[in-house]
């Protein structure tokens, strides 16, 4: 990975709000070296971006695989002066800014998946995980992006869930270069979008990208499951789920295909 070339492509409207970019070789995580850098006192914007990492993370604590060349593995720093409870959404706006940073670069037919993943037909391609960190003075955000870029055949039979990568979708090979920096343009185009308007801009975006509207769906969170037809997300972010007994909006949990999808998929 070379940070000049990441400058180079770069927009000036949002390379000033980028102090520092960090590059490691190896490291456990990005977001815990972000986390830790936050901790220990460093202030303002940065990125941290890894070729490898040791314990990658996704959510509800699973593994990310993160072995070098595989994928890109990132992480935004970004401080806000907005109340926590209302960044709820930002892994939305995160979603919907890796999926239009990848059309731009030519990867066609791209969905998403509430909360935050990027979906090529229900190929986990990218997944998103942000953590809150408060300090005396401000807020931060850490925005960790792993985007799937060239996986080995082993890692498609180690991981849980069907995957693809870039490599797979587009015939020209992509920079990763390129695509962070072009990423990084459209996430913080995006953020400043939201700290401006809240998440009620993007609803529209989400809906037409989404690729369980419609469906039916069930909702896993740490407590219960929620079993109905996916009515995509209100101006909050939160997942409308028509259910047995009336809709509810979800502000937390993952979507899994329903039992019935599950077994249509098992037959083909």
């Amino acid at each position: 990975m070379n940070r000049e070339l990441i400058e180079k492509h770069l927009s000036p409207d949002f390379g000033v709000d980028i102090g520092e970019i960090l590059l490691f070789e190896e490291i456990d995580s990005t977001n815990a070296e972000s986390l830790r850098l936050i901790r220990s006192g460093k202030r303002g914007n940065w990125v941290v971006l890894a070729q490898s990492q040791s314990a990658g993370r996704g959510r509800s604590g699973r593994h990310w695989y993160s072995h070098k060349g595989a994928g890109i593995y990132l992480s935004l720093v970004r401080q806000f002066t907005m109340k926590a409870n209302a960044l709820q959404s930002l892994s939305l706006v995160t979603a919907i800014s890796l999926h239009s940073a990848l059309i731009t670069l030519g990867v066609k037919n791209l969905q998403l998946k509430w909360p935050n993943d990027v979906l090529h037909e229900k190929r986990k391609l990218a997944g998103i995980l942000l953590e809150l960190q408060n300090t005396s003075s401000a807020l931060y955000i850490v925005f960790g992006i792993g985007i799937n870029l060239a996986l080995p055949a082993q890692a498609r039979h180690e991981i849980d869930r069907p995957v693809t990568d870039l490599n797979s979708l587009t015939e020209n090979q992509l920079h990763a270069e390129e695509i962070v920096a072009v990423l990084l343009n459209k996430l913080l185009s995006n953020v400043a979008v939201f700290e401006s308007r809240g998440f009620s801009s993007f609803q529209d975006e989400w809906n037409r990208l989404d690729c369980y509207v419609g469906h039916d769906i069930v909702i896993q969170n740490s407590s219960e499951r929620i079993i109905g037809k996916s009515l995509g997300v209100d101006q909050s972010g939160a997942q409308l789920i028509q259910t047995a007994g009336g809709r509810q909006a979800v502000i937390g949990g993952e979507i899994i295909p329903s039992l019935r999808e599950y077994s249509e998929g098992s037959a083909t």
